[in-house]
């Protein structure tokens, strides 16, 4: 009755109840009910809501375990690739190094390969001509033997001329020779640098893919930061979530247990109630029992007391109509005395004008009167007149009268005796 929100609960309530209190404990306990019902169907929302909560903090923890994984890994990744990100950065920083000198003697060789390459063509021409020359030289040597004379001195100063402009065309050949073998080391030589130049370039490109590759790398390495900075606020709010969701939990548990005790000790002071209100009931449908056959006692001894009480009434009517016809006969025959009595005061002149006036009066209210009136008014008067002359005056009245005035007295007599009883009924 407590958790009712009664505080004065007491034994009285149980084995002496008051109408008052006994009501304010029903509304009460009518009350609690009808809340609990209403706490359960919130209780059984919460608790639905506590299980579907307790699956997403489950979800969201294997989710926090996958990314805690994911997040690790990439932490390795990005561990690795910046140390990889390191050396090629230091490689690349070598290799445009390089690449820079190797541009400024790539400009200088430039230009002496255009310059050898000038020359090369140059002393290619001249070589041709040199050979163009030469054979025309020997062809003019053999057209000039045909036709010289065959002189012995003259010839050997021919050949030895021939000798001398051999040896010397020999001689410029050997130095076209060295020099053109010397333009084609040098060829060789720009070759080589050619290639090393393409390989130069080659490796630049791979640099600048490398290059493309480490901001590319950059930026998945931002992004990544920002994704693990994402993901730890996210952990940080799943992890204020679970304890917000925890505490929920606890108190809502707590509320969940203290309910059902409230709910248990409700339930049992209700079984104590109903058990009483059961017992009572059987005491009232007992009572009710008595009480209907009481009732019923009493409606059969009121039919009778009815039945009496017509049959009352009917002979009170009898009487009354009786006691009316009676009246009426006293009336007339009151009428009657008073006629004979004024005829008599007539016959004697020596009766004073107030015995007189009294008769007329008594005349006039027995004339007068109707059927509603009083019967014993006429009886006074007719008493106070006797008093007043019947024996000093000396009336005498013959046989008749005097039994007309006894019947006439006994007849008002029964008369008042009639009406008062019809007064009293």
């Amino acid at each position: 009755m407590t958790l009712c929100g009664v505080r004065d609960f007491n034994l009285n309530d149980v084995f002496k109840p008051e109408p008052a209190r006994l009501k304010r404990n029903l509304c009460a306990i009518i009350n609690f009910g009808k809340f609990r019902d209403e706490k359960v169907a919130m209780l059984n929302d919460l608790e639905a809501a506590v299980a579907e909560r307790m699956a997403e903090e489950q979800a969201l923890l294997a989710e926090q375990e996958r990314m805690l994984t994911e997040l690790k890994r990439l932490k390795e990744h990005r561990a690795a690739r910046e140390l990889e990100a390191a050396a090629i950065q230091a490689e690349t920083a070598a290799i445009a190094a390089k690449n820079a000198q190797l541009n400024k003697v790539h400009v200088v060789l430039s230009d002496e390969i255009r310059a050898i390459k000038a020359q090369c063509n140059a002393l290619t021409d001249q070589a041709a001509e040199a050979k163009l020359t030469l054979n025309s030289l020997d062809n003019e040597v053999e057209e000039l033997r045909d036709q010289i004379v065959q002189s012995p001195d003259r010839m050997q100063k021919a050949i030895s001329d021939l000798v001398t402009a051999a040896e010397t065309q020999r001689t410029y050949y050997a130095a076209l020779r060295s020099t053109f073998n010397d333009y084609e080391r040098k060829i060789e030589m720009i070759a080589k640098f050619e290639r090393d130049m393409q390989r130069c370039i080659k490796l630049l490109e791979d640099l600048e893919l490398v290059v493309a590759r480490k901001k590319e790398v950059s930026a998945t390495t931002k992004d990544t930061k920002e994704a693990i900075a994402r993901e730890e606020r996210q952990y940080n709010e799943l992890v204020s979530f679970h304890q917000t969701a925890r505490r929920q939990l606890a108190s809502l548990q707590e509320k969940l247990n203290r309910m059902e005790q409230q709910s248990q000790l409700k339930l049992e002071a209700a079984a104590a109630l109903v058990d009483d209100q059961i017992k009572r009931r059987e005491a009232a449908e007992a009572e009710h029992a008595a009480t209907s056959a009481r009732a019923a006692e009493q409606e059969a001894q009121i039919r009778v007391w009815r039945e009496r009480a017509e049959e009352v009434r009917a002979t009170l009517e009898a009487r009354s109509k009786a006691i009316v016809d009676k009246y009426n006969t006293l009336r007339r025959a009151v009428m009657e005395y008073c006629r004979r009595l004024e005829s008599a005061m007539s016959a004697n002149p020596e009766l004073d004008i107030d015995s007189r006036m009294m008769l007329k009066d008594s005349s006039m209210m027995g004339a007068g009167a109707g059927a509603e009136d009083e019967p014993g008014a006429h009886f006074d008067a007719l008493g106070e007149l006797m008093s007043t002359h019947g024996a000093g005056e000396g009336l005498l009245l013959d046989s008749t009268q005097a039994r007309d005035t006894s019947a006439t007295e006994r007849g008002a007599a029964l008369l008042s005796k009639g009406v008062q009883r019809l007064t009293l009924g």
